[in-house]
């Protein structure tokens, strides 16, 4: 979950978009699926009406926007998918926790960007292929003179990250030979890098995206380097999730998904809710 000050960025930053001719540009970003052009289209018959369930509090991908309706990335797409697929949607937000109680409850039918399925829960939740990867990048002062963002080019740079997280681990293990300096949150690591306490901090480049274009960096940095991918540990996949016996209805949204990545719907989506390509 989002700190709540990284929660009020992104509202702050998406009511802006919301109102601002260039929110239509589209952002470049990766093709997160790998589309089957030879899918077949399930034959059995889909359902007329789905409830999709959706984390209320999980910005930029599904929380409550200013007039108290679900929106979102997740939530967008889901109900895009629904288009595609010619179906009627309304959309239900849950707490986290009981996303996946709420789906075996037959309170919805479909979870969009919920949380793992536990090993308990993998007998009665399948899910699609994801529709998304989170990443971490290095942020940087602007002028920020390096050679690269190698091990060896960082040796003896003061690298910030935040404790008990995946980007602590993995600096300690790929970047030990830098001075890695913990802080307790997000805010302070940011605050320390514009004001000169870092050389470079690593964070969620979807983060390091939003404190960028916020009021909190003051236009001091920028991304440094390609984001990084760490399936082991900070890249977490974005998935829709449904009961087990509802086959034919994933094999939809799979291919429903493909079709909105294909078409650049995706890309529109994404383009509205994050205010640059953190990738």
């Amino acid at each position: 979950m989002l700190k709540l000050y990284f929660r009020v960025v992104v509202l702050a930053i998406v009511a802006i978009c919301a109102t601002d001719a260039r929110a239509t540009d589209v952002l470049q970003f990766p093709h997160f699926r790998h589309v089957d052009k030879a899918a077949i289209p399930p034959q059995a018959q889909l359902p007329q009406n789905l409830t999709l369930l959706a984390d209320e509090d999980f910005a930029p991908f599904s929380f409550k926007g200013l007039d108290g309706r679900p929106v979102g990335i997740s939530v967008q797409l889901g109900l895009a998918a629904c288009v595609e697929l010619k179906i009627q949607c309304t959309v239900k937000t849950v707490a986290y926790g009981a996303l996946l109680q709420a789906l075996e409850q037959k309170q919805g039918d479909v979870v969009l960007g919920g949380p793992q399925a536990s090993d308990k829960a993998a007998g009665t939740i399948q899910s699609t292929r994801p529709y998304y990867y989170s990443y971490s990048q290095f942020v940087v002062r602007n002028g920020g003179n390096f050679s690269g963002v190698e091990a060896k080019a960082l040796a003896g740079r003061r690298l910030g990250y935040v404790k008990a997280t995946a980007q602590e681990l993995f600096l300690k293990k790929y970047y030990d030979r830098a001075t890695l300096i913990p802080f307790t949150t997000e805010e302070a690591m940011f605050e320390a890098l514009r004001t000169g306490g870092l050389d470079l901090a690593f964070a969620d480049s979807l983060h390091v995206a939003f404190w960028i274009k916020g009021n909190a960096a003051r236009g001091c940095c920028a991304p440094y380097g390609a984001p990084f991918a760490d399936k082991g540990g900070f890249t977490h996949a974005l998935v829709m999730m449904t009961r087990k016996e509802d086959g034919p209805l994933r094999q939809a949204l799979d291919l429903a998904l493909d079709r909105l990545q294909e078409k650049g719907v995706t890309a529109k989506i994404l383009s509205t809710y994050l205010p640059s390509s953190p990738f």
